[in-house]
């Protein structure tokens, strides 16, 4: 039995039964309610959600919302916001002060290969993407912050990236490390080679407020470029 398209007012799906407001019931085909497309709700109210799915058991496998699509040919799960200072998608995991959620995460994405079940075949699916198809974004692409006053990892729309600089700030390079932790034996461990690949021109030692100098290759030599613009070849090629 077809369900047809209705206002929300109070209605929800439960399992396999779609229960009306005033308590009836739609039948199931299978193991899913079958109903004619498209499902719409909404609501004007300013405080009240238009959906809510809540789980009420304490234990088990089941979700308060699952989605799954058959459709290869566009995704399961479409969001659109126009929000001005919220995330278009708002993820909050209630953790616990003991620890015991260790194994948890705000977020987890588990990239299946379809119709494998062992570790025989791995997909070529990408696990985050972000474009920006309308124009580049004036914004960050991303930004992780768990320190007080950091951004621990950042990455500008410009592409720069940042870690460890202060909240707000311009990475002043392509790569900027901040080393935070003064008692950390360095900022940049590399356990294995470092390749410096030639640069056209000796580095102008900007941003000059930060001093120091500029290590670099040319021609296969390696060169150093102090604070006071002197050059000093290192090793030669």
């Amino acid at each position: 039995m077809a369900v047809g398209r209705r206002l929300f007012l109070g209605a929800f799906t439960a399992g396999a039964v779609t229960v009306a407001a005033d308590g009836t019931e739609a039948v199931a085909v299978g193991d899913y309610t079958d109903y004619t497309a498209p499902a719409q709700f909404w609501t004007r109210s300013t405080t009240a959600h238009a959906v809510t799915a809540v789980m009420a058991a304490t234990s088990g496998a089941g979700a308060a919302l699952n989605v799954a699509s058959q459709n290869p040919q566009t995704s399961a799960l479409n969001v659109t916001g126009v929000e001005t200072a919220r995330g278009t998608v708002k993820i909050t995991h209630d953790g616990y002060a003991d620890g015991s959620d260790a194994d948890g995460s705000a977020l987890s994405i588990d990239l299946q290969t379809h119709g494998v079940t062992d570790q025989s075949g791995g997909t070529a699916a990408q696990g985050i993407f972000v474009t920006a198809t309308t124009g580049a974004t004036k914004g960050a692409l991303l930004v992780l912050r768990n320190n007080k006053g950091l951004d621990d990892l950042v990455v500008k729309g410009s592409g720069r990236v940042g870690i460890g600089v202060r909240r707000g700030d311009t990475p002043q390079a392509q790569l900027h490390v901040v080393q935070v932790a003064q008692d950390a034996a360095s900022a940049i461990l590399a356990e294995g080679a470092v390749r410096l690949a030639d640069v056209t021109a000796a580095p102008s030692n900007a941003p000059a407020a930060l001093g120091g100098g500029s290590l670099y290759a040319r021609d296969g030599a390696l060169y150093w470029k102090g604070g006071s613009g002197k050059v000093t070849l290192l090793a030669p090629a």
